[in-house]
């Protein structure tokens, strides 16, 4: 009996984990779509440029005050990904 129990909780466990896997799928092809979209254009382009500055801003601010939510990695990644946008912006602007 306890052998069967044992068996229907890792059973829907793993159930739980493709959903979750599935799910994730797809919300990341989603937003993935969406950020091409965003960047066909350049108003499109400064858009991104907009809400990665934001984040820049917030994350620098969490740092100065010394917040237990402030992360280096993350703050090095809105940077880079800043940098590359607007590398990408000037890009398209010497072709135009």
């Amino acid at each position: 009996m306890r052998h069967k129990l044992l068996h229907r909780i890792g059973a829907r466990q793993h159930r739980e984990r493709i959903t979750a896997k599935r799910t994730f799928g797809t919300m990341a092809a989603a937003g993935t779509a969406a950020y091409l979209r965003s960047r066909e254009s350049q108003e499109g382009m400064f858009r991104v440029l907009a809400k990665l500055r934001r984040a820049l801003r917030a994350e620098r601010s969490r740092s100065l005050a010394g917040r237990w939510s402030y992360d280096l990695n993350r703050h090095l990644g809105l940077l880079s990904a800043y940098k590359g946008e607007l590398a990408a912006l000037r890009a398209s602007q010497r072709k135009a």
